[in-house]
């Protein structure tokens, strides 16, 4: 072998790597879902009157009522993969753009696959009615958008920035929770998660921020604008997703999209009225964790003086 095939060769063996980790990081993303079956949930609109668990094997859960899950199962394939990247680019000249590729592989196949069974289901193919049409083009649209923004949390948990990274990992902190409230779920069979999980959950994306906040630091100074972001996002995204979650949940709008967005509006403000209290808490563990973390590197450098 020659020298320049060698090193053709030798790039091409990260890029295989970080294609495969894209792979597993949307597997694992959609793992959850699937470990509980992946069974499609009772569709409103199914043109046949079918039992729920006769319904049919869906990569994804494509129903108004699991918007959030859909979007953080999506989500967090893009968020995970491009944590790998991240931590195993150093020293292996470890090229990002082909996980990316493998996270957007994986969410097109589970796409294609869901809503064909979707449209078989709702009659799509021999014309449907205009509420199966609205249903079908809204959730293709939701999934696209949560596609979109998986590729966005791949791009930046994968770089080499600690800044960025950390503001990605605690921007997803929310759908995290969800993710892992699925997997309770997924092997207990329960609809909705016990109540000392309901609090782990509420609580858990607190210290995820926090931790990130602490991981990221305060140098360079720029960093507090991640601290600022960070800790907004963790106040408005669960109220985005329980306002959200609220308007498409309510059945008497019989799928009247304004109807549902002012619902989803006038909820907004009232949950984030009650919500405050875990940021406070990602605030607190951020800061103490940063002046313990500065104190203890300060000693270590002492040490090495000293010696």
């Amino acid at each position: 072998m020659t020298d320049e095939s060698a090193v053709v060769a030798t790039k091409r063996r990260p890029g295989i790597l970080s294609f495969v980790i894209g792979i597993a990081g949307g597997i694992l993303g959609l793992l959850p879902w699937l470990v509980g079956g992946g069974q499609l949930p009772l569709q409103n609109l199914w043109a046949t009157t079918t039992r729920p668990e006769d319904m049919p094997f869906a990569l994804l859960p494509l129903s108004q009522y699991y918007a959030t899950l859909l979007f953080s199962l999506v989500l967090l394939g893009g968020v995970f993969s491009g944590l790998a990247v991240h931590f195993l680019a150093r020293g292996r000249g470890l090229a990002a753009w082909p996980g990316a590729l493998g996270v957007l592989l994986v969410h097109l196949i589970a796409v294609v696959q869901s809503f064909g069974v979707l449209a078989e289901g709702l009659g799509i193919a021999d014309g449907g009615d205009a509420r199966a049409w609205l249903y079908f083009a809204g959730m293709l649209a939701g999934s696209i958008a949560a596609m979109l923004m998986a590729q966005l949390g791949f791009v930046m948990t994968s770089r080499r920035s600690v800044g960025v990274v950390s503001l990605g990992v605690a921007l997803a902190a929310v759908p995290f929770a969800s993710w892992v409230a699925r997997w309770v779920v997924a092997f207990t069979g329960e609809v909705s998660p016990p109540e000392f999980l309901s609090t782990l959950v509420y609580w858990l994306p607190a210290v995820i921020v926090g931790a990130a906040l602490v991981w990221g630091g305060v140098r360079p100074l720029w960093r507090i604008i991640v601290w600022a972001v960070a800790l907004l996002a963790l106040w408005v995204v669960p109220a985005l997703f329980t306002a959200i979650q609220y308007g498409l949940g309510m059945r008497v709008l019989k799928g009247d999209v304004v109807e549902m967005a002012k619902a989803s509006m006038e909820v907004f403000p009232l949950v984030l009225q009650e919500i405050w209290l875990p940021t406070v808490v990602a605030l607190v563990i951020g800061v103490v964790g940063t002046v313990v973390r500065m104190l203890v590197g300060r000693g270590a450098t002492r040490d090495a003086d000293d010696a």
